[in-house]
């Protein structure tokens, strides 16, 4: 009898200790799959931009009436060319379009083509673009303002470039599609960006972009010299200035 009971102990020991190794193989095998498999996702997206560097694309936002940021990754080998060879990288970027699934709209007509590098000279980036830039451009006073400030304030995140001058196949076009001139430079104006409170000391005010936006019909005056004085009341003026009647 005592060696009976003897085995039942025996076996009951060792039963327990088998059981008990498999739950926990379980639990270490769980334990172990899930942070490798976690690390080895951060590990990809981490390898996937180790050589990249961050820029901000300033596409039409979800409403049609200011600009919005997205950020994009350019390689850092295009940042290494220089700041021209990367605007123009940054510029064809713009024109490609915002990410896909985004509620962003573009800015810049697909077809239209950066005919030949930016050229950057005292801080004026000349972008040559092709006729369709133009062309295929939907018109209209708030989409010409979108489109071309798109632009200028993509390209003035560039340290170097503190406004854009626009050409078409290479020479220099007086209008866009009616209601704006493209035969001057263009400053960057934060007042279109959705959430900016453009406070950046690099960046000109609207006060200062007025002279580079003229009205083509207006004639400056005496009044008109007093109230480029006063700052505030150019800030406010709501960019209606800058259209053309």
């Amino acid at each position: 009898m005592r060696k009976l009971i003897c085995l039942f102990m025996v076996f009951g020991t060792i039963f327990t200790m088998l059981t008990g190794c498999g739950f926990k193989s379980e639990e270490t095998q769980s334990d172990e799959l899930t942070p490798v498999s976690s690390l080895t996702i951060g590990q990809e997206e981490a390898n996937g931009l180790k050589d990249k560097t961050p820029v901000q694309l300033y596409f039409i936002n979800e409403q049609g009436i200011k600009l919005a940021a997205e950020t994009r990754y350019i390689q850092n080998t295009d940042v290494g060319k220089g700041n021209e060879h990367m605007a123009t990288v940054i510029l064809k970027e713009l024109i490609s379009g915002p990410a896909k699934g985004s509620l962003l709209k573009a800015s810049v007509p697909k077809e239209a083509k950066v005919l030949t590098d930016i050229k950057i000279k005292d801080g004026v980036a000349t972008v040559d673009l092709s006729k369709d830039f133009i062309e295929k451009h939907p018109g209209g006073k708030k989409n010409e303002q979108l489109t071309l400030y798109s632009i200028v304030n993509t390209l003035t995140e560039i340290k170097d470039i503190t406004s854009v001058q626009f050409r078409v196949n290479g020479k220099v076009t007086k209008e866009f599609k009616g209601s704006y001139q493209i035969d001057i430079a263009y400053s960057r104006d934060t007042h279109l960006i959705s959430n900016e409170p453009g406070k950046d000391s690099t960046i000109k005010t609207t006060a200062e972009d007025k002279d580079n936006t003229r009205d083509k019909t207006a004639q400056p005056t005496k009044e008109d010299e007093t109230k480029k004085t006063n700052s505030d009341a150019e800030t406010n003026a709501d960019l209606e200035d800058e259209i053309l009647e």
